[in-house]
């Protein structure tokens, strides 16, 4: 008895000791074996640029041109970049468009007993505008002291505004932080402390509805404990309250990439991809979670005070299934495919009073330009956008990606390889070649890339295939020698009663011919 249980107990710690980490982290949480992605390139500020950017708070790149809002001394500003990084428009005050005039008139006549509500809500200027998205037909900013959405044509005139008409939720103050809008105008707001969700907002601003609630999930102890309590009892106890969600941007086929804030019961869920039914369909099949760092301090200590898990609070995404998410606590970019494998970790902090060019201070927004990724850093020391080009290893691995979704499999065999010339420890790219193999039946091969990627699903799945393989071949060959042993196994059992018959026969034979002689 003592001897299976010894076997069982190695057999459940051998497989945990063998595996390992795709990526290592430092003391620090920093990456080891993990190569840069992206790399500086250049950065634009207020000299550049020929004007006072101010406290930026976010960018979104529409055709070639980058729109930016930025808060001022003397109020909220868009700006527009062009290609070039020059500067096109810096608009801090807008005025009516023709067909906005008739609507307001009937917001002045429904506010007119509230004067400074009124005066707030039809204000030609902007009041820390936090969040920005662009449309073909219009540009909107969220608009969030004002606690209301301008809408714009291209012309910088206001054509619409949409304010809280009802109280939507009794725990929250709207004030509306990031926008995102859909193909048909349906507009997606984060707001602080909007524990409920995501608000959805219908063309003409009314409230939708609530999506992606962030659920909390108590542990059994504290369940149990709260079923033995009386209603008395519960009403005392702090309230649980979800995390709330921090940006929303949503792609062409109308998903919704969120950012949430972390609490201990939502780590894991930072990162979300909501479907238009309101459920989170991110897959998350990496080694790792996508959550930023996988690792972290937990206390502060005499070398940072950068404790605590990633904040997260921008999201872009790119082609074939890429999406980036940018963490303001350690200023770092992490970078995922579709699978939730993390491809490659960029960014950095100075963590000083020193500001350098290609260092981030305090990001607060990112998108993609082309290939290119613009990290807006709302530091009051250094305000800039940061321009981070694609490496080698970036574009490689990148382009490894795009064969792959389009179907051509040997040729993103073929980067994977070039890949692994440039960082040996990716196992990325191993399971990038293994998948290759396994659709040509190398299942042998197949199974060495799988276990270099750790990756242990398509391990199995190889496994088998190359067990049946194996099985086949031999099939024949195995059936007769299991016969072979089948038989040897019966004459070896009776070879004394066969040979003593034998004997017996000869004996009988020998006698009959000493007769005949």
């Amino acid at each position: 008895m003592k001897k299976k249980i010894i076997i069982i107990a190695l057999l459940i710690i051998i497989p945990l000791l063998m595996g390992s980490k795709p990526y290592n982290y430092s003391y620090y949480g920093e990456v080891i074996s993990s190569s840069p992605g992206m790399t500086f390139q250049t950065y634009i500020n207020g000299q550049t640029l020929g004007t006072s950017i101010g406290t930026p708070h976010d960018l979104y790149v529409y055709q070639e041109e980058i729109y930016m809002v930025a808060q001022t001394n003397n109020g909220g500003k868009l700006l527009i970049i062009n290609k070039e990084y020059q500067l096109v428009e810096d608009i801090q005050e807008f005025e009516y468009a023709d067909e906005f005039l008739d609507k307001l008139k009937l917001i002045k006549t429904d506010m007119a007993d509230d004067q400074i509500l009124m005066n707030r809500y039809i204000s030609k200027t902007l009041d820390t505008p936090t969040g920005i998205d662009v449309k073909e037909d219009a540009i909107y900013i969220a608009d969030s002291k004002n606690k209301r959405i301008v809408k714009l044509n291209f012309e910088y005139q206001i054509i619409d505004i949409f304010y809280e008409q009802e109280k939507i939720s009794e725990q929250m103050v709207y004030e509306p932080r990031k926008i995102s809008v859909d193909s048909s105008g349906r507009m997606y707001v984060a707001v602080d402390n909007a524990y409920e969700g995501i608000i959805e907002l219908d063309v003409d601003g009314s409230f939708n509805r609530f999506l992606g609630t962030n659920t909390i999930k108590h542990s059994p102890f504290e369940m149990l404990r709260r079923s033995l309590m009386t209603e008395e009892q519960r009403k005392k106890l702090d309230l649980a309250l979800s995390t709330s969600y921090t940006n929303v941007n949503v792609n062409e086929k109308g998903f919704i990439f969120a950012t949430a804030k972390p609490t201990e019961n939502n780590n894991e869920k930072m990162i979300q991809l909501i479907n238009p039914k309101g459920v989170d369909v991110l897959k998350r099949n990496g080694y790792h979670v996508p959550m930023g760092d996988v690792e972290f301090l937990k206390q502060v200590d005499k070398y940072t005070s950068k404790v605590g898990p990633s904040k997260l609070v921008d999201v872009a995404y790119t082609k074939n299934g890429i999406y980036t998410v940018l963490d303001e606590q350690r200023s770092k970019l992490f970078t995922y495919d579709q699978e939730g494998n993390l491809l490659y970790i960029n960014g950095s902090s100075s963590e000083g009073t020193n500001t350098q060019s290609d260092k981030l201070e305090k990001p607060v927004a990112i998108d993609y330009f082309g290939d290119d990724i613009l990290v807006l850093d709302g530091d009051q020391r250094a305000t800039k956008i940061v321009v981070l080009r694609l490496t080698e290893f970036g574009k490689t691995v990148n382009d490894a990606i795009e064969l792959h979704s389009i179907g051509k499999f040997e040729e993103a065999s073929k980067l994977w390889e070039k890949v692994l010339i440039l960082n040996t420890n990716y196992e990325v790219a191993y399971n990038g070649i293994g998948k290759n193999e396994l659709r040509q039946k190398n299942y042998k091969i197949a199974m060495q890339n799988f276990e270099k990627g750790h990756d242990s699903y398509y391990y199995s799945k190889a496994f088998k295939s190359y067990r049946n393989q194996i099985i086949k071949k031999y099939f024949s060959v195995m059936v007769t020698g299991i016969a072979v042993l089948v038989v040897g196994s019966i004459v070896y059992k009776k070879r004394d009663k066969i040979f003593k018959k034998g004997e017996n026969k000869w004996k009988k034979n020998s006698k009959k011919h000493m007769r005949i002689i």
